[in-house]
């Protein structure tokens, strides 16, 4: 079914392992990966999840790299 780069996709579930949303459809879930390392495809380091859960994840495991999310504003400046 899967070629030999895509085999780990097997792995991907029915529902998001996180908050347990069950999708119309399966390609509403995303396939991630637990450390963050993209070339550890071992089944036990991928997680199912639903696109909100995915993205809060790589947030944690992008924790230390700087984001715009994370700004902080002067409270005095006024944007024209």
């Amino acid at each position: 079914m899967y070629s030999g780069r895509f085999k780990h996709l097997q792995h991907k579930g029915i529902d998001c392992e996180e908050c347990g949303f069950v999708p119309e459809d399966r390609v509403q879930l995303d396939l991630v990966y637990k450390d963050g390392n993209k070339k550890n495809k071992s089944k036990n380091n991928l997680l199912t999840l639903c696109a909100n859960c995915a993205r809060l994840h790589n947030k944690k495991v992008r924790t230390g790299k700087k984001s715009i999310l994370n700004a902080t504003v002067d409270g005095d400046t006024r944007i024209a």
